[in-house]
């Protein structure tokens, strides 16, 4: 998905403006890792809700009815949606980008001058990336709503038990493991 390639070359160009400055503010170093860190594990914390809420879902392919009603609790899941808010997903990218902006706090010169724009560019980049996973969120759960409002009106006919499994693993697809 594109939003864990741009994240992992988030951390690649991080990584690599870091190895520069090796000894010198170190500890400011080690925050931005720590943060960078901290979105990984937020993204992955969302993404595992997400899988830990489809097996509901999977468990009901065999009964149209069943799997109606778990759609349906899918999308009304509020607990799994706020973990796909920006502000839970990356709000340490603000943190992050205000640091290297203001010159009083030591993350600015503890990375390479030459490089520190191409990070900031990274860090913009993912930051907008966060909406963009919450708006696919919400798709992917009015989707989901759809094929239930389906099920609910035309039976098991209109939408059989391996086309809900094949919607389904199209999004797990999407996610590299």
């Amino acid at each position: 998905m594109e939003v864990l390639l741009t994240l992992m070359q988030a951390i690649k160009t991080s990584a690599s403006i870091i190895k520069w400055g090796a000894g010198v503010q170190s500890e400011a170093r080690k925050s931005l890792v720590n943060e960078l860190c901290t979105i990984c594990g937020n993204c992955d914390a969302a993404y595992d809700a997400v899988l830990a809420r489809l097996v509901p879902i999977k468990n009901a392919y065999t009964d149209p009815r069943n799997l109606a009603k778990e759609l349906r609790a899918f999308r009304a899941d509020t607990e799994t949606r706020n973990k796909f808010k920006p502000e839970f997903l990356c709000t340490q990218v603000d943190h992050l980008l205000v640091q290297l902006h203001d010159s009083l706090k030591p993350l600015k010169y503890s990375i390479d001058l030459r490089r520190i724009e191409e990070l900031r560019e990274m860090l913009h980049k993912f930051q907008n990336v966060d909406a963009a996973i919450f708006d696919s969120y919400d798709q992917f759960a009015f989707e989901l709503d759809q094929i239930a409002t389906d099920i609910q009106c035309n039976g098991s006919r209109s939408f059989p038990p391996m086309a809900s499994e094949h919607f389904l693993a199209g999004f797990s697809d999407s996610f590299p493991a």
